[in-house]
């Protein structure tokens, strides 16, 4: 066959044209366009929300040191020292301690926080094209790094700070060096599939079970030359989990308690309001439910028609089996599904109530379907010229296409945050503006009390002062001015209760208006102010 690259014969849409190349150009371009356009969106949406909470534990890394040997307090706003109650002990550490290096380096914002999530996608994307190169070829490597790049899972959770972006990408170059060394024989890919491996282990939970996966696969079906990787990697499992209790427990003493009461949550079928042991009369969901629910992300998130090509895919993964390229994609595409599947179905509450918990599927989908894709283009190969030329172009096309409506898709995801009624229209700058009113008219480490925010938003982040919310009745006032003795409050006019429970409050008030809304702030009487009036 002809190797010309010239973009007016057919021979440009071979398999291994070079202008196959320029894809991977095209699709992170798109991606870092689409992730500049939210790069410092406030966190004002339900699923950016933790990027406040990690942006919060690197503020307090910052301020406290890692002296807590990186355990992250991620919704702790109150002096230093950081009381052992406000370490957060469900996760490995590694994420916090990016964004707090992403802080240090470059300064405390929301888009220095998406930098870390931001950084890991675009890598995945290379990891990923550079794998497909050697195994499958450039047109095959183009595919699979347009499928990840344009499923509304990528463009709407890739630059979510949270583990997901980050461990999928140490998840694929520990595959990836895996390959290399297969190949190779170098000693210098298994020690960076090692170094891989324990970045796995210290991001999150899927990074155990895919290390522990692939060690199974080291020691039973690899080469003998192989298998000592894979003892190291069970010794990496098994010193990464020590070391994470011997962590956590060093910060807090209950610590480890907390932690099982999390994991009785997330293995169960409870849905309660918060960590704590869960009550008998908490609301419950069944299999059913959840097969429908996880059902509907799957294809939602990432669109009926790559699962179609994810199918051909698998038909391709078979029928080219003869080829080690094809087989080491097949044992990749194996090792990340069992990973996110295991974390799927056995996290079934984490699963049912987060439709990004399969995000860590996304190689594995991408990688089949744009096998799947190249397998309707290696048909086409054998066709005329004009068939060589239309079936790759119908293919581009159809990216094209469903790049589209995974822009549409991920924009519709999108859910602000709604403070005050739930009724009303609130602007995404309500959130931060008013939080950085509250920073401005209360002293550090004060406590807020306010009548609105049901739900817990990243108001908090932005006063930087612990706010107790959605205290709707004076009764409930009454209280906490009993209980917390509070320096102030914040009451929404537009409540219903508004004036009954202004008329309950002793001390200043002020009116403020944040974007078009009518607030009051409430200054608690002082000790000295007390006693100058009582004389």
């Amino acid at each position: 066959m002809s190797t010309s690259t010239s973009p007016s014969t057919p021979d440009s849409f071979a398999p291994r044209s070079r202008w196959w190349a320029l894809g991977l150009i095209a699709i992170l371009a798109f991606l870092v366009v689409h992730f500049a356009v939210g790069f410092q969106r406030p966190w004002s949406e339900e699923d950016n929300w933790y990027g406040a909470v990690y942006a919060q534990a690197a503020h307090n890394n910052l301020r406290a040191g890692l002296r807590s040997a990186g355990v992250p307090a991620t919704l702790y706003f109150g002096p230093l020292p950081i009381p052992p109650e406000a370490y957060y002990v469900h996760h490995p550490t590694l994420l916090p301690v990016l964004v707090t290096g992403s802080f240090a380096l470059f300064g405390e914002s929301e888009g220095m926080a998406r930098l870390v999530p931001i950084l890991a996608s675009l890598a995945s994307v290379v990891v990923l094209w550079f794998l497909l190169l050697r195994t499958a070829g450039p047109r095959a490597a183009t595919f699979v790094a347009a499928i990840f790049a344009i499923v509304p899972m990528e463009l709407h959770y890739g630059d979510m700070v949270d583990f997901e972006p980050v461990l999928t990408f140490w998840m694929i170059a520990l595959l990836a060096c895996l390959w290399h060394w297969k190949r190779t024989s170098h000693t210098r890919w298994a020690v960076a599939a090692a170094i891989f491996a324990a970045l796995c282990l210290w991001t999150d939970w899927p990074g155990y079970l895919l290390v522990l996966s692939a060690a199974a696969w080291l020691l039973f079906f690899a080469s003998r030359e192989m298998r000592p990787l894979g003892f190291l990697f069970v010794a990496l499992v098994g010193c990464a989990g020590l070391l994470f209790l011997w962590q956590i427990h060093s910060v807090n003493a209950a610590a480890w308690t907390d932690l099982w009461t999390a994991l009785q949550m997330r293995l169960g079928n409870a849905i309660p309001t918060s960590t704590a042991p869960i009550a008998e009369n908490a609301p419950r969901f069944t299999w059913s439910d959840w097969l429908r629910t996880v059902g509907a992300d799957l294809r939602g998130n990432y669109l009926a028609l790559t699962w179609v090509f994810a199918g051909l895919g698998i038909i391709h993964l078979i029928r080219d089996r003869r080829s080690e390229g094809t087989r080491w994609l097949a044992l990749t595409a194996t090792l990340l599904t069992i990973a996110g599947t295991l974390y799927v179905v056995l996290l079934r509450n984490e699963s049912f109530i987060h439709d990004f918990a399969p995000f860590y599927v996304i190689g594995a989908v991408a990688i089949l379907a744009g096998l799947g894709l190249e397998c309707l283009c290696r048909w086409s190969d054998k066709l005329p010229s004009v068939g060589r030329v239309a079936i790759p172009s119908a293919a581009v096309i159809v990216l094209v296409a469903l790049a589209g409506v995974g822009l549409r898709r991920s924009e519709e995801m999108r859910s602000p945050y709604l403070i005050l009624d739930g009724a009303v229209q609130e602007p995404m700058e309500l959130i931060p503006t008013l939080g950085t009113r509250l920073l401005q008219a209360f002293p550090p480490g004060a406590t807020i009390l306010a009548n609105f925010d049901p739900y817990g938003s990243a108001l908090t982040y932005y006063a930087r002062r612990p706010i107790l919310t959605n205290l709707i009745t004076p009764e409930d006032w009454r209280g906490m001015l009993a209980s917390e003795h509070p320096a102030g409050g914040v009451v929404w006019l537009g409540a219903k209760n508004a004036p009954e429970i202004l008329s309950t409050l002793p001390g200043h008030t002020e009116r403020i208006e944040i974007a078009g809304f009518p607030f009051i702030l409430w200054h608690a009487p002082t000790a000295a102010s007390t006693t100058e009036s009582a004389q």
